[in-house]
C-alpha cells in the first residue's frame, strides 16, 4: 500500500513549534501531549496498550510519527506509572519533549502533560497515542483551527455518525470477544426469550451527530482553565467535555469547532480494533476511504525524506 506522503528525519528536542502565524501577535507557540497511560486491559495485551505493536512498530512510534509528520513539534508523553524506560524504548528513534507519568484519571494525565510544557506555549493539542494511523493532515487542520486571539475555544476531528441510534434502558455491554457467534450469558439471554437483555426506548435523531475523534486542540488558556475547574478524580471521556461545561455555565465565551475527521483514526481499545488497523494499513489505498480522498495510512519510519514545519502533507484534510 501506499503510505502517508510527509515524514519527519532529526528533529530537533524542544518542546513547542511555531508552525503558524497570528497575523497580530507573529508566531504561534505550539505544543503537542500525546495521552499514552492506558492499561490495554481491554485489549487482553500483557503490557501498556501504547507498546503494543501494529505493523512492526509501537502504537507509541506511530502517534509520534504522525504529529511529526504534520509539522508539530516533539510531544510530552504521559506514560503508564512505573514504565517510563519501557515507553522511551518504544519512541522508534523519534524525540520526545518529556516523559511524564500519567494519573489516576484521563483528566489527570492531561493535567500532567500539560504542566511539562514550555511556558510560552500558546496552543495545546492532545492526542490519544490509542489513534496511531490518524492522518497527519488531520492533525494540522485541527491545529489550524485554533487561532491564537480569536473566538475558537477549541477544535477537533469528528466523522458523521453512520449508524442508527437508539437509547435504551441500560448498557449492552462490551461486545462478544471473539466477535462470531453469540454465546455464553447472551446466548442464554436469547434462549430465555431476552428477558435480560436492554430494552429499546427511543431512536436518537442523528442529525449532526459526529464521533469524535483527537487530537483535541485548544489555546493554552482555554485548557488551563478548564483542567482547573475539574473537581479532584473526576473523569472524563475527552477534553472538550470539559470546556463545553465551562461554555454552556457562561464562564467561557467562544466556539467549539469541528474539522473533517478519518476513519484512520480508529482508535483502538478492543483487539478486533487493533486487526481492523492491520488490515487497513495492509491493504487500504489511503486515497480511497475518506470523503475528499483521505491521507491515512502507516505514518513514515524516521528519517523518510519530507517535508518540513507545519501544513498538510499533501493529501485532503480527512
Amino acid at each position: 500500500m501506499s503510505g502517508s506522503p510527509g515524514a519527519t528525519g532529526a528533529t530537533p528536542r524542544r518542546a513547542a513549534a511555531e508552525p503558524g502565524r497570528d497575523t497580530r501577535r507573529g508566531p504561534v507557540r505550539i505544543g503537542a501531549v500525546v495521552v499514552a497511560a492506558g492499561s490495554g486491559d481491554r485489549l487482553g495485551a500483557s503490557t501498556p496498550k501504547a507498546l503494543v505493536e501494529l505493523r512492526g512498530r509501537s502504537l507509541l512510534a506511530h502517534t509520534l510519527a504522525g504529529l511529526a509528520a504534520a509539522g508539530l513539534p516533539p510531544a510530552v508523553v504521559v506514560h503508564t506509572p512505573g514504565a517510563g524506560a519501557a515507553f522511551a524504548a518504544a519512541t522508534g528513534g523519534l524525540p520526545v519533549a518529556a516523559l511524564v507519568p500519567g494519573g489516576a484519571t484521563r483528566t489527570a494525565s492531561v493535567a500532567a502533560g500539560v504542566a511539562a510544557l514550555d511556558d510560552d506555549v500558546e496552543v495545546v493539542a492532545v492526542h490519544d497515542a490509542a489513534r496511531p494511523l490518524t492522518p497527519p493532515g488531520v492533525i494540522a487542520a485541527a491545529v489550524e483551527a485554533v487561532p491564537v486571539g480569536g473566538d475558537v475555544l477549541a477544535a477537533a476531528p469528528g466523522i458523521p455518525v453512520a449508524d442508527t441510534l437508539k437509547r435504551t434502558t441500560r448498557p449492552a455491554g462490551d461486545r462478544t470477544p471473539t466477535g462470531g457467534a453469540v454465546g455464553g450469558g447472551a446466548q442464554a439471554a436469547v434462549r430465555g426469550g431476552g428477558g435480560d437483555l436492554p430494552e429499546v426506548v427511543a431512536t436518537v435523531d442523528r442529525t449532526g451527530m459526529v464521533g469524535i475523534q483527537t487530537p483535541q486542540v485548544f489555546t493554552r488558556r482555554v485548557l488551563a482553565t478548564a483542567l482547573r475547574a475539574v473537581a479532584e478524580g473526576r473523569e472524563a471521556t475527552d477534553d472538550l467535555a470539559l470546556v463545553e461545561e465551562l461554555r454552556d455555565a457562561g464562564r467561557l465565551t467562544g466556539r467549539i469547532v469541528v474539522v473533517p475527521g478519518s476513519v484512520w483514526s480508529r482508535k483502538v481499545t478492543y483487539r478486533a480494533d487493533l486487526e481492523l488497523l492491520e488490515l487497513l494499513a495492509a491493504h487500504a489505498d489511503p486515497g480511497t476511504l475518506d470523503p475528499g480522498g483521505g491521507q491515512g495510512g502507516v505514518p513514515p519510519a524516521p528519517g523518510a525524506a519530507g517535508p518540513a514545519g507545519r501544513g498538510r502533507d499533501g493529501g485532503g484534510g480527512g
